[in-house]
């Protein structure tokens, strides 16, 4: 009579492995597709709210004469009501966006200078990566 081997069972050991080879992959992979998704959300969001803001504070400029120094001397309320990510607010030639808690953190700053061409990102603690500015 031929002698029949027991289905070989996992030890502990290799069930720890697997374990521990799945959660680096998904220690790796998870921080990626979070920082697409807030990146999609700024170019869905802050790029075009910025041209819509600057094109309506420059058409304010030409009939009075100066720049708006609030968004709601804009009348863009349809515009804007719909955002659910950030906050725009304007300072003269400034335009600002704050993320809400919905982006992931609130309060992170994207800020545009239009006056002189300028990028910047205030308190973003890796939230919003300076290369994803134009």
């Amino acid at each position: 009579m031929a002698q029949q081997n027991p289905a070989k069972k996992a030890t502990l050991i290799e069930v720890l492995m697997v374990i521990l080879i799945v959660g680096i992959i998904v220690i790796l992979v998870f921080p990626a597709i979070g920082e697409k998704r807030n990146k999609d959300r700024m170019n869905l969001e802050v790029f075009p709210t910025f041209d819509i803001i600057l094109q309506a504070n420059e058409q304010f400029n030409e009939e009075q004469g100066y720049y708006a120094f609030d968004v709601t001397m804009l009348n863009l309320t349809t515009e804007l009501e719909n955002k659910q990510y950030f906050e725009f607010s304007l300072t003269d030639t400034t335009v600002i966006a704050t993320t809400t808690s919905k982006f992931g953190k609130a309060g992170a700053r994207v800020i545009y200078n239009f006056d002189k061409d300028y990028w910047s990102v205030e308190d973003a603690e890796d939230v919003i990566d300076k290369s994803w500015l134009p």
